[in-house]
């Protein structure tokens, strides 16, 4: 089973579910492409993404569960993942079991945007950030690290943030953006433990959601662990609704 080198046939295949797929959508093009390895039946309709931007490398599977397991335990696709960092929708559970000895999952949610981000009830001062702001990001960041945050995020990606008393004190962000798939996933969202409870996280997030718009996209997602249901309900607010159920986690062949 090679890899799919017919990047139109993997989009095909993911437009199936655009929804579940949209990360993956947004892989097919710059600057996320260099990173993306796809693998699939030339005549069947699955597709297992290896991204290898991260240590560990993410997997992604779309399509039935025989077919992923199939390519699951390709040479080429052990070879890069002997330890990676698994998504996977309730119906694969079998196949990561089987595949992997260890997969230390958590429940998550995908929420999607129906129409336009709902405004808040605050009016709080949100700000674009970019490459200049990094190292301000870095702080922000460094008491509680986000799992996939990569400095070029701030050059390709949609980041807003507040700032307190001078110091940027909430963030949020994008980890793709794609104008041709027109879709994008919002994350990276973080406030500082001194300021949470005064509703930044809700600005922040509903900056970055309406900048999508205004730039076309379509489709726009977050994810959210089941484990964090404040967090779930801020989403709810802004006009988020869940889409589907999935467990990640770091897993070792």
């Amino acid at each position: 089973m090679p890899q799919l080198a017919d990047l139109e046939t993997v989009r095909t295949r993911l437009e199936r579910d655009r929804r579940w797929s949209a990360f993956a959508l947004a892989d097919l093009d710059h600057p996320y492409a260099q990173h993306a390895h796809w693998f699939g039946p030339a005549d069947g309709g699955a597709v297992v993404l290896v991204y290898t931007a991260f240590d560990p490398p993410i997997i992604f599977c779309l399509g039935e569960p025989a077919e992923c397991e199939a390519i699951l335990q390709e040479r080429a696709v052990c070879s890069r993942t002997t330890h990676a960092y698994v998504e996977a929708r309730q119906v694969l559970m079998p196949v990561v079991h089987r595949q992997f000895r260890a997969f230390d999952h958590h429940q998550m949610s995908r929420m999607v945007l129906h129409g336009q981000p709902r405004p808040t009830d605050r009016a709080t001062a949100v700000v674009r950030l970019g490459p200049a702001d990094l190292e301000a990001v870095r702080r922000l960041y460094s008491d509680e690290p986000p799992a996939f945050f990569l400095p070029e995020q701030l050059r390709h990606g949609v980041y807003f943030g507040v700032r307190d008393s001078g110091a940027l004190a909430s963030i949020a962000g994008t980890h793709v953006v794609s104008t041709r798939g027109s879709v994008a996933a919002i994350g990276n969202v973080y406030t500082r433990r001194d300021c949470r409870g005064r509703g930044f996280a809700a600005e922040v997030t509903t900056a970055v959601a309406r900048e999508l718009r205004q730039m076309g996209i379509d489709t726009i997602v977050l994810n959210v662990a089941a484990a964090n249901p404040c967090a779930r309900r801020v989403y709810e607010r802004l006009g988020f609704i869940e889409y589907c159920v999935f467990h990640e986690g770091p897993a070792r062949r």
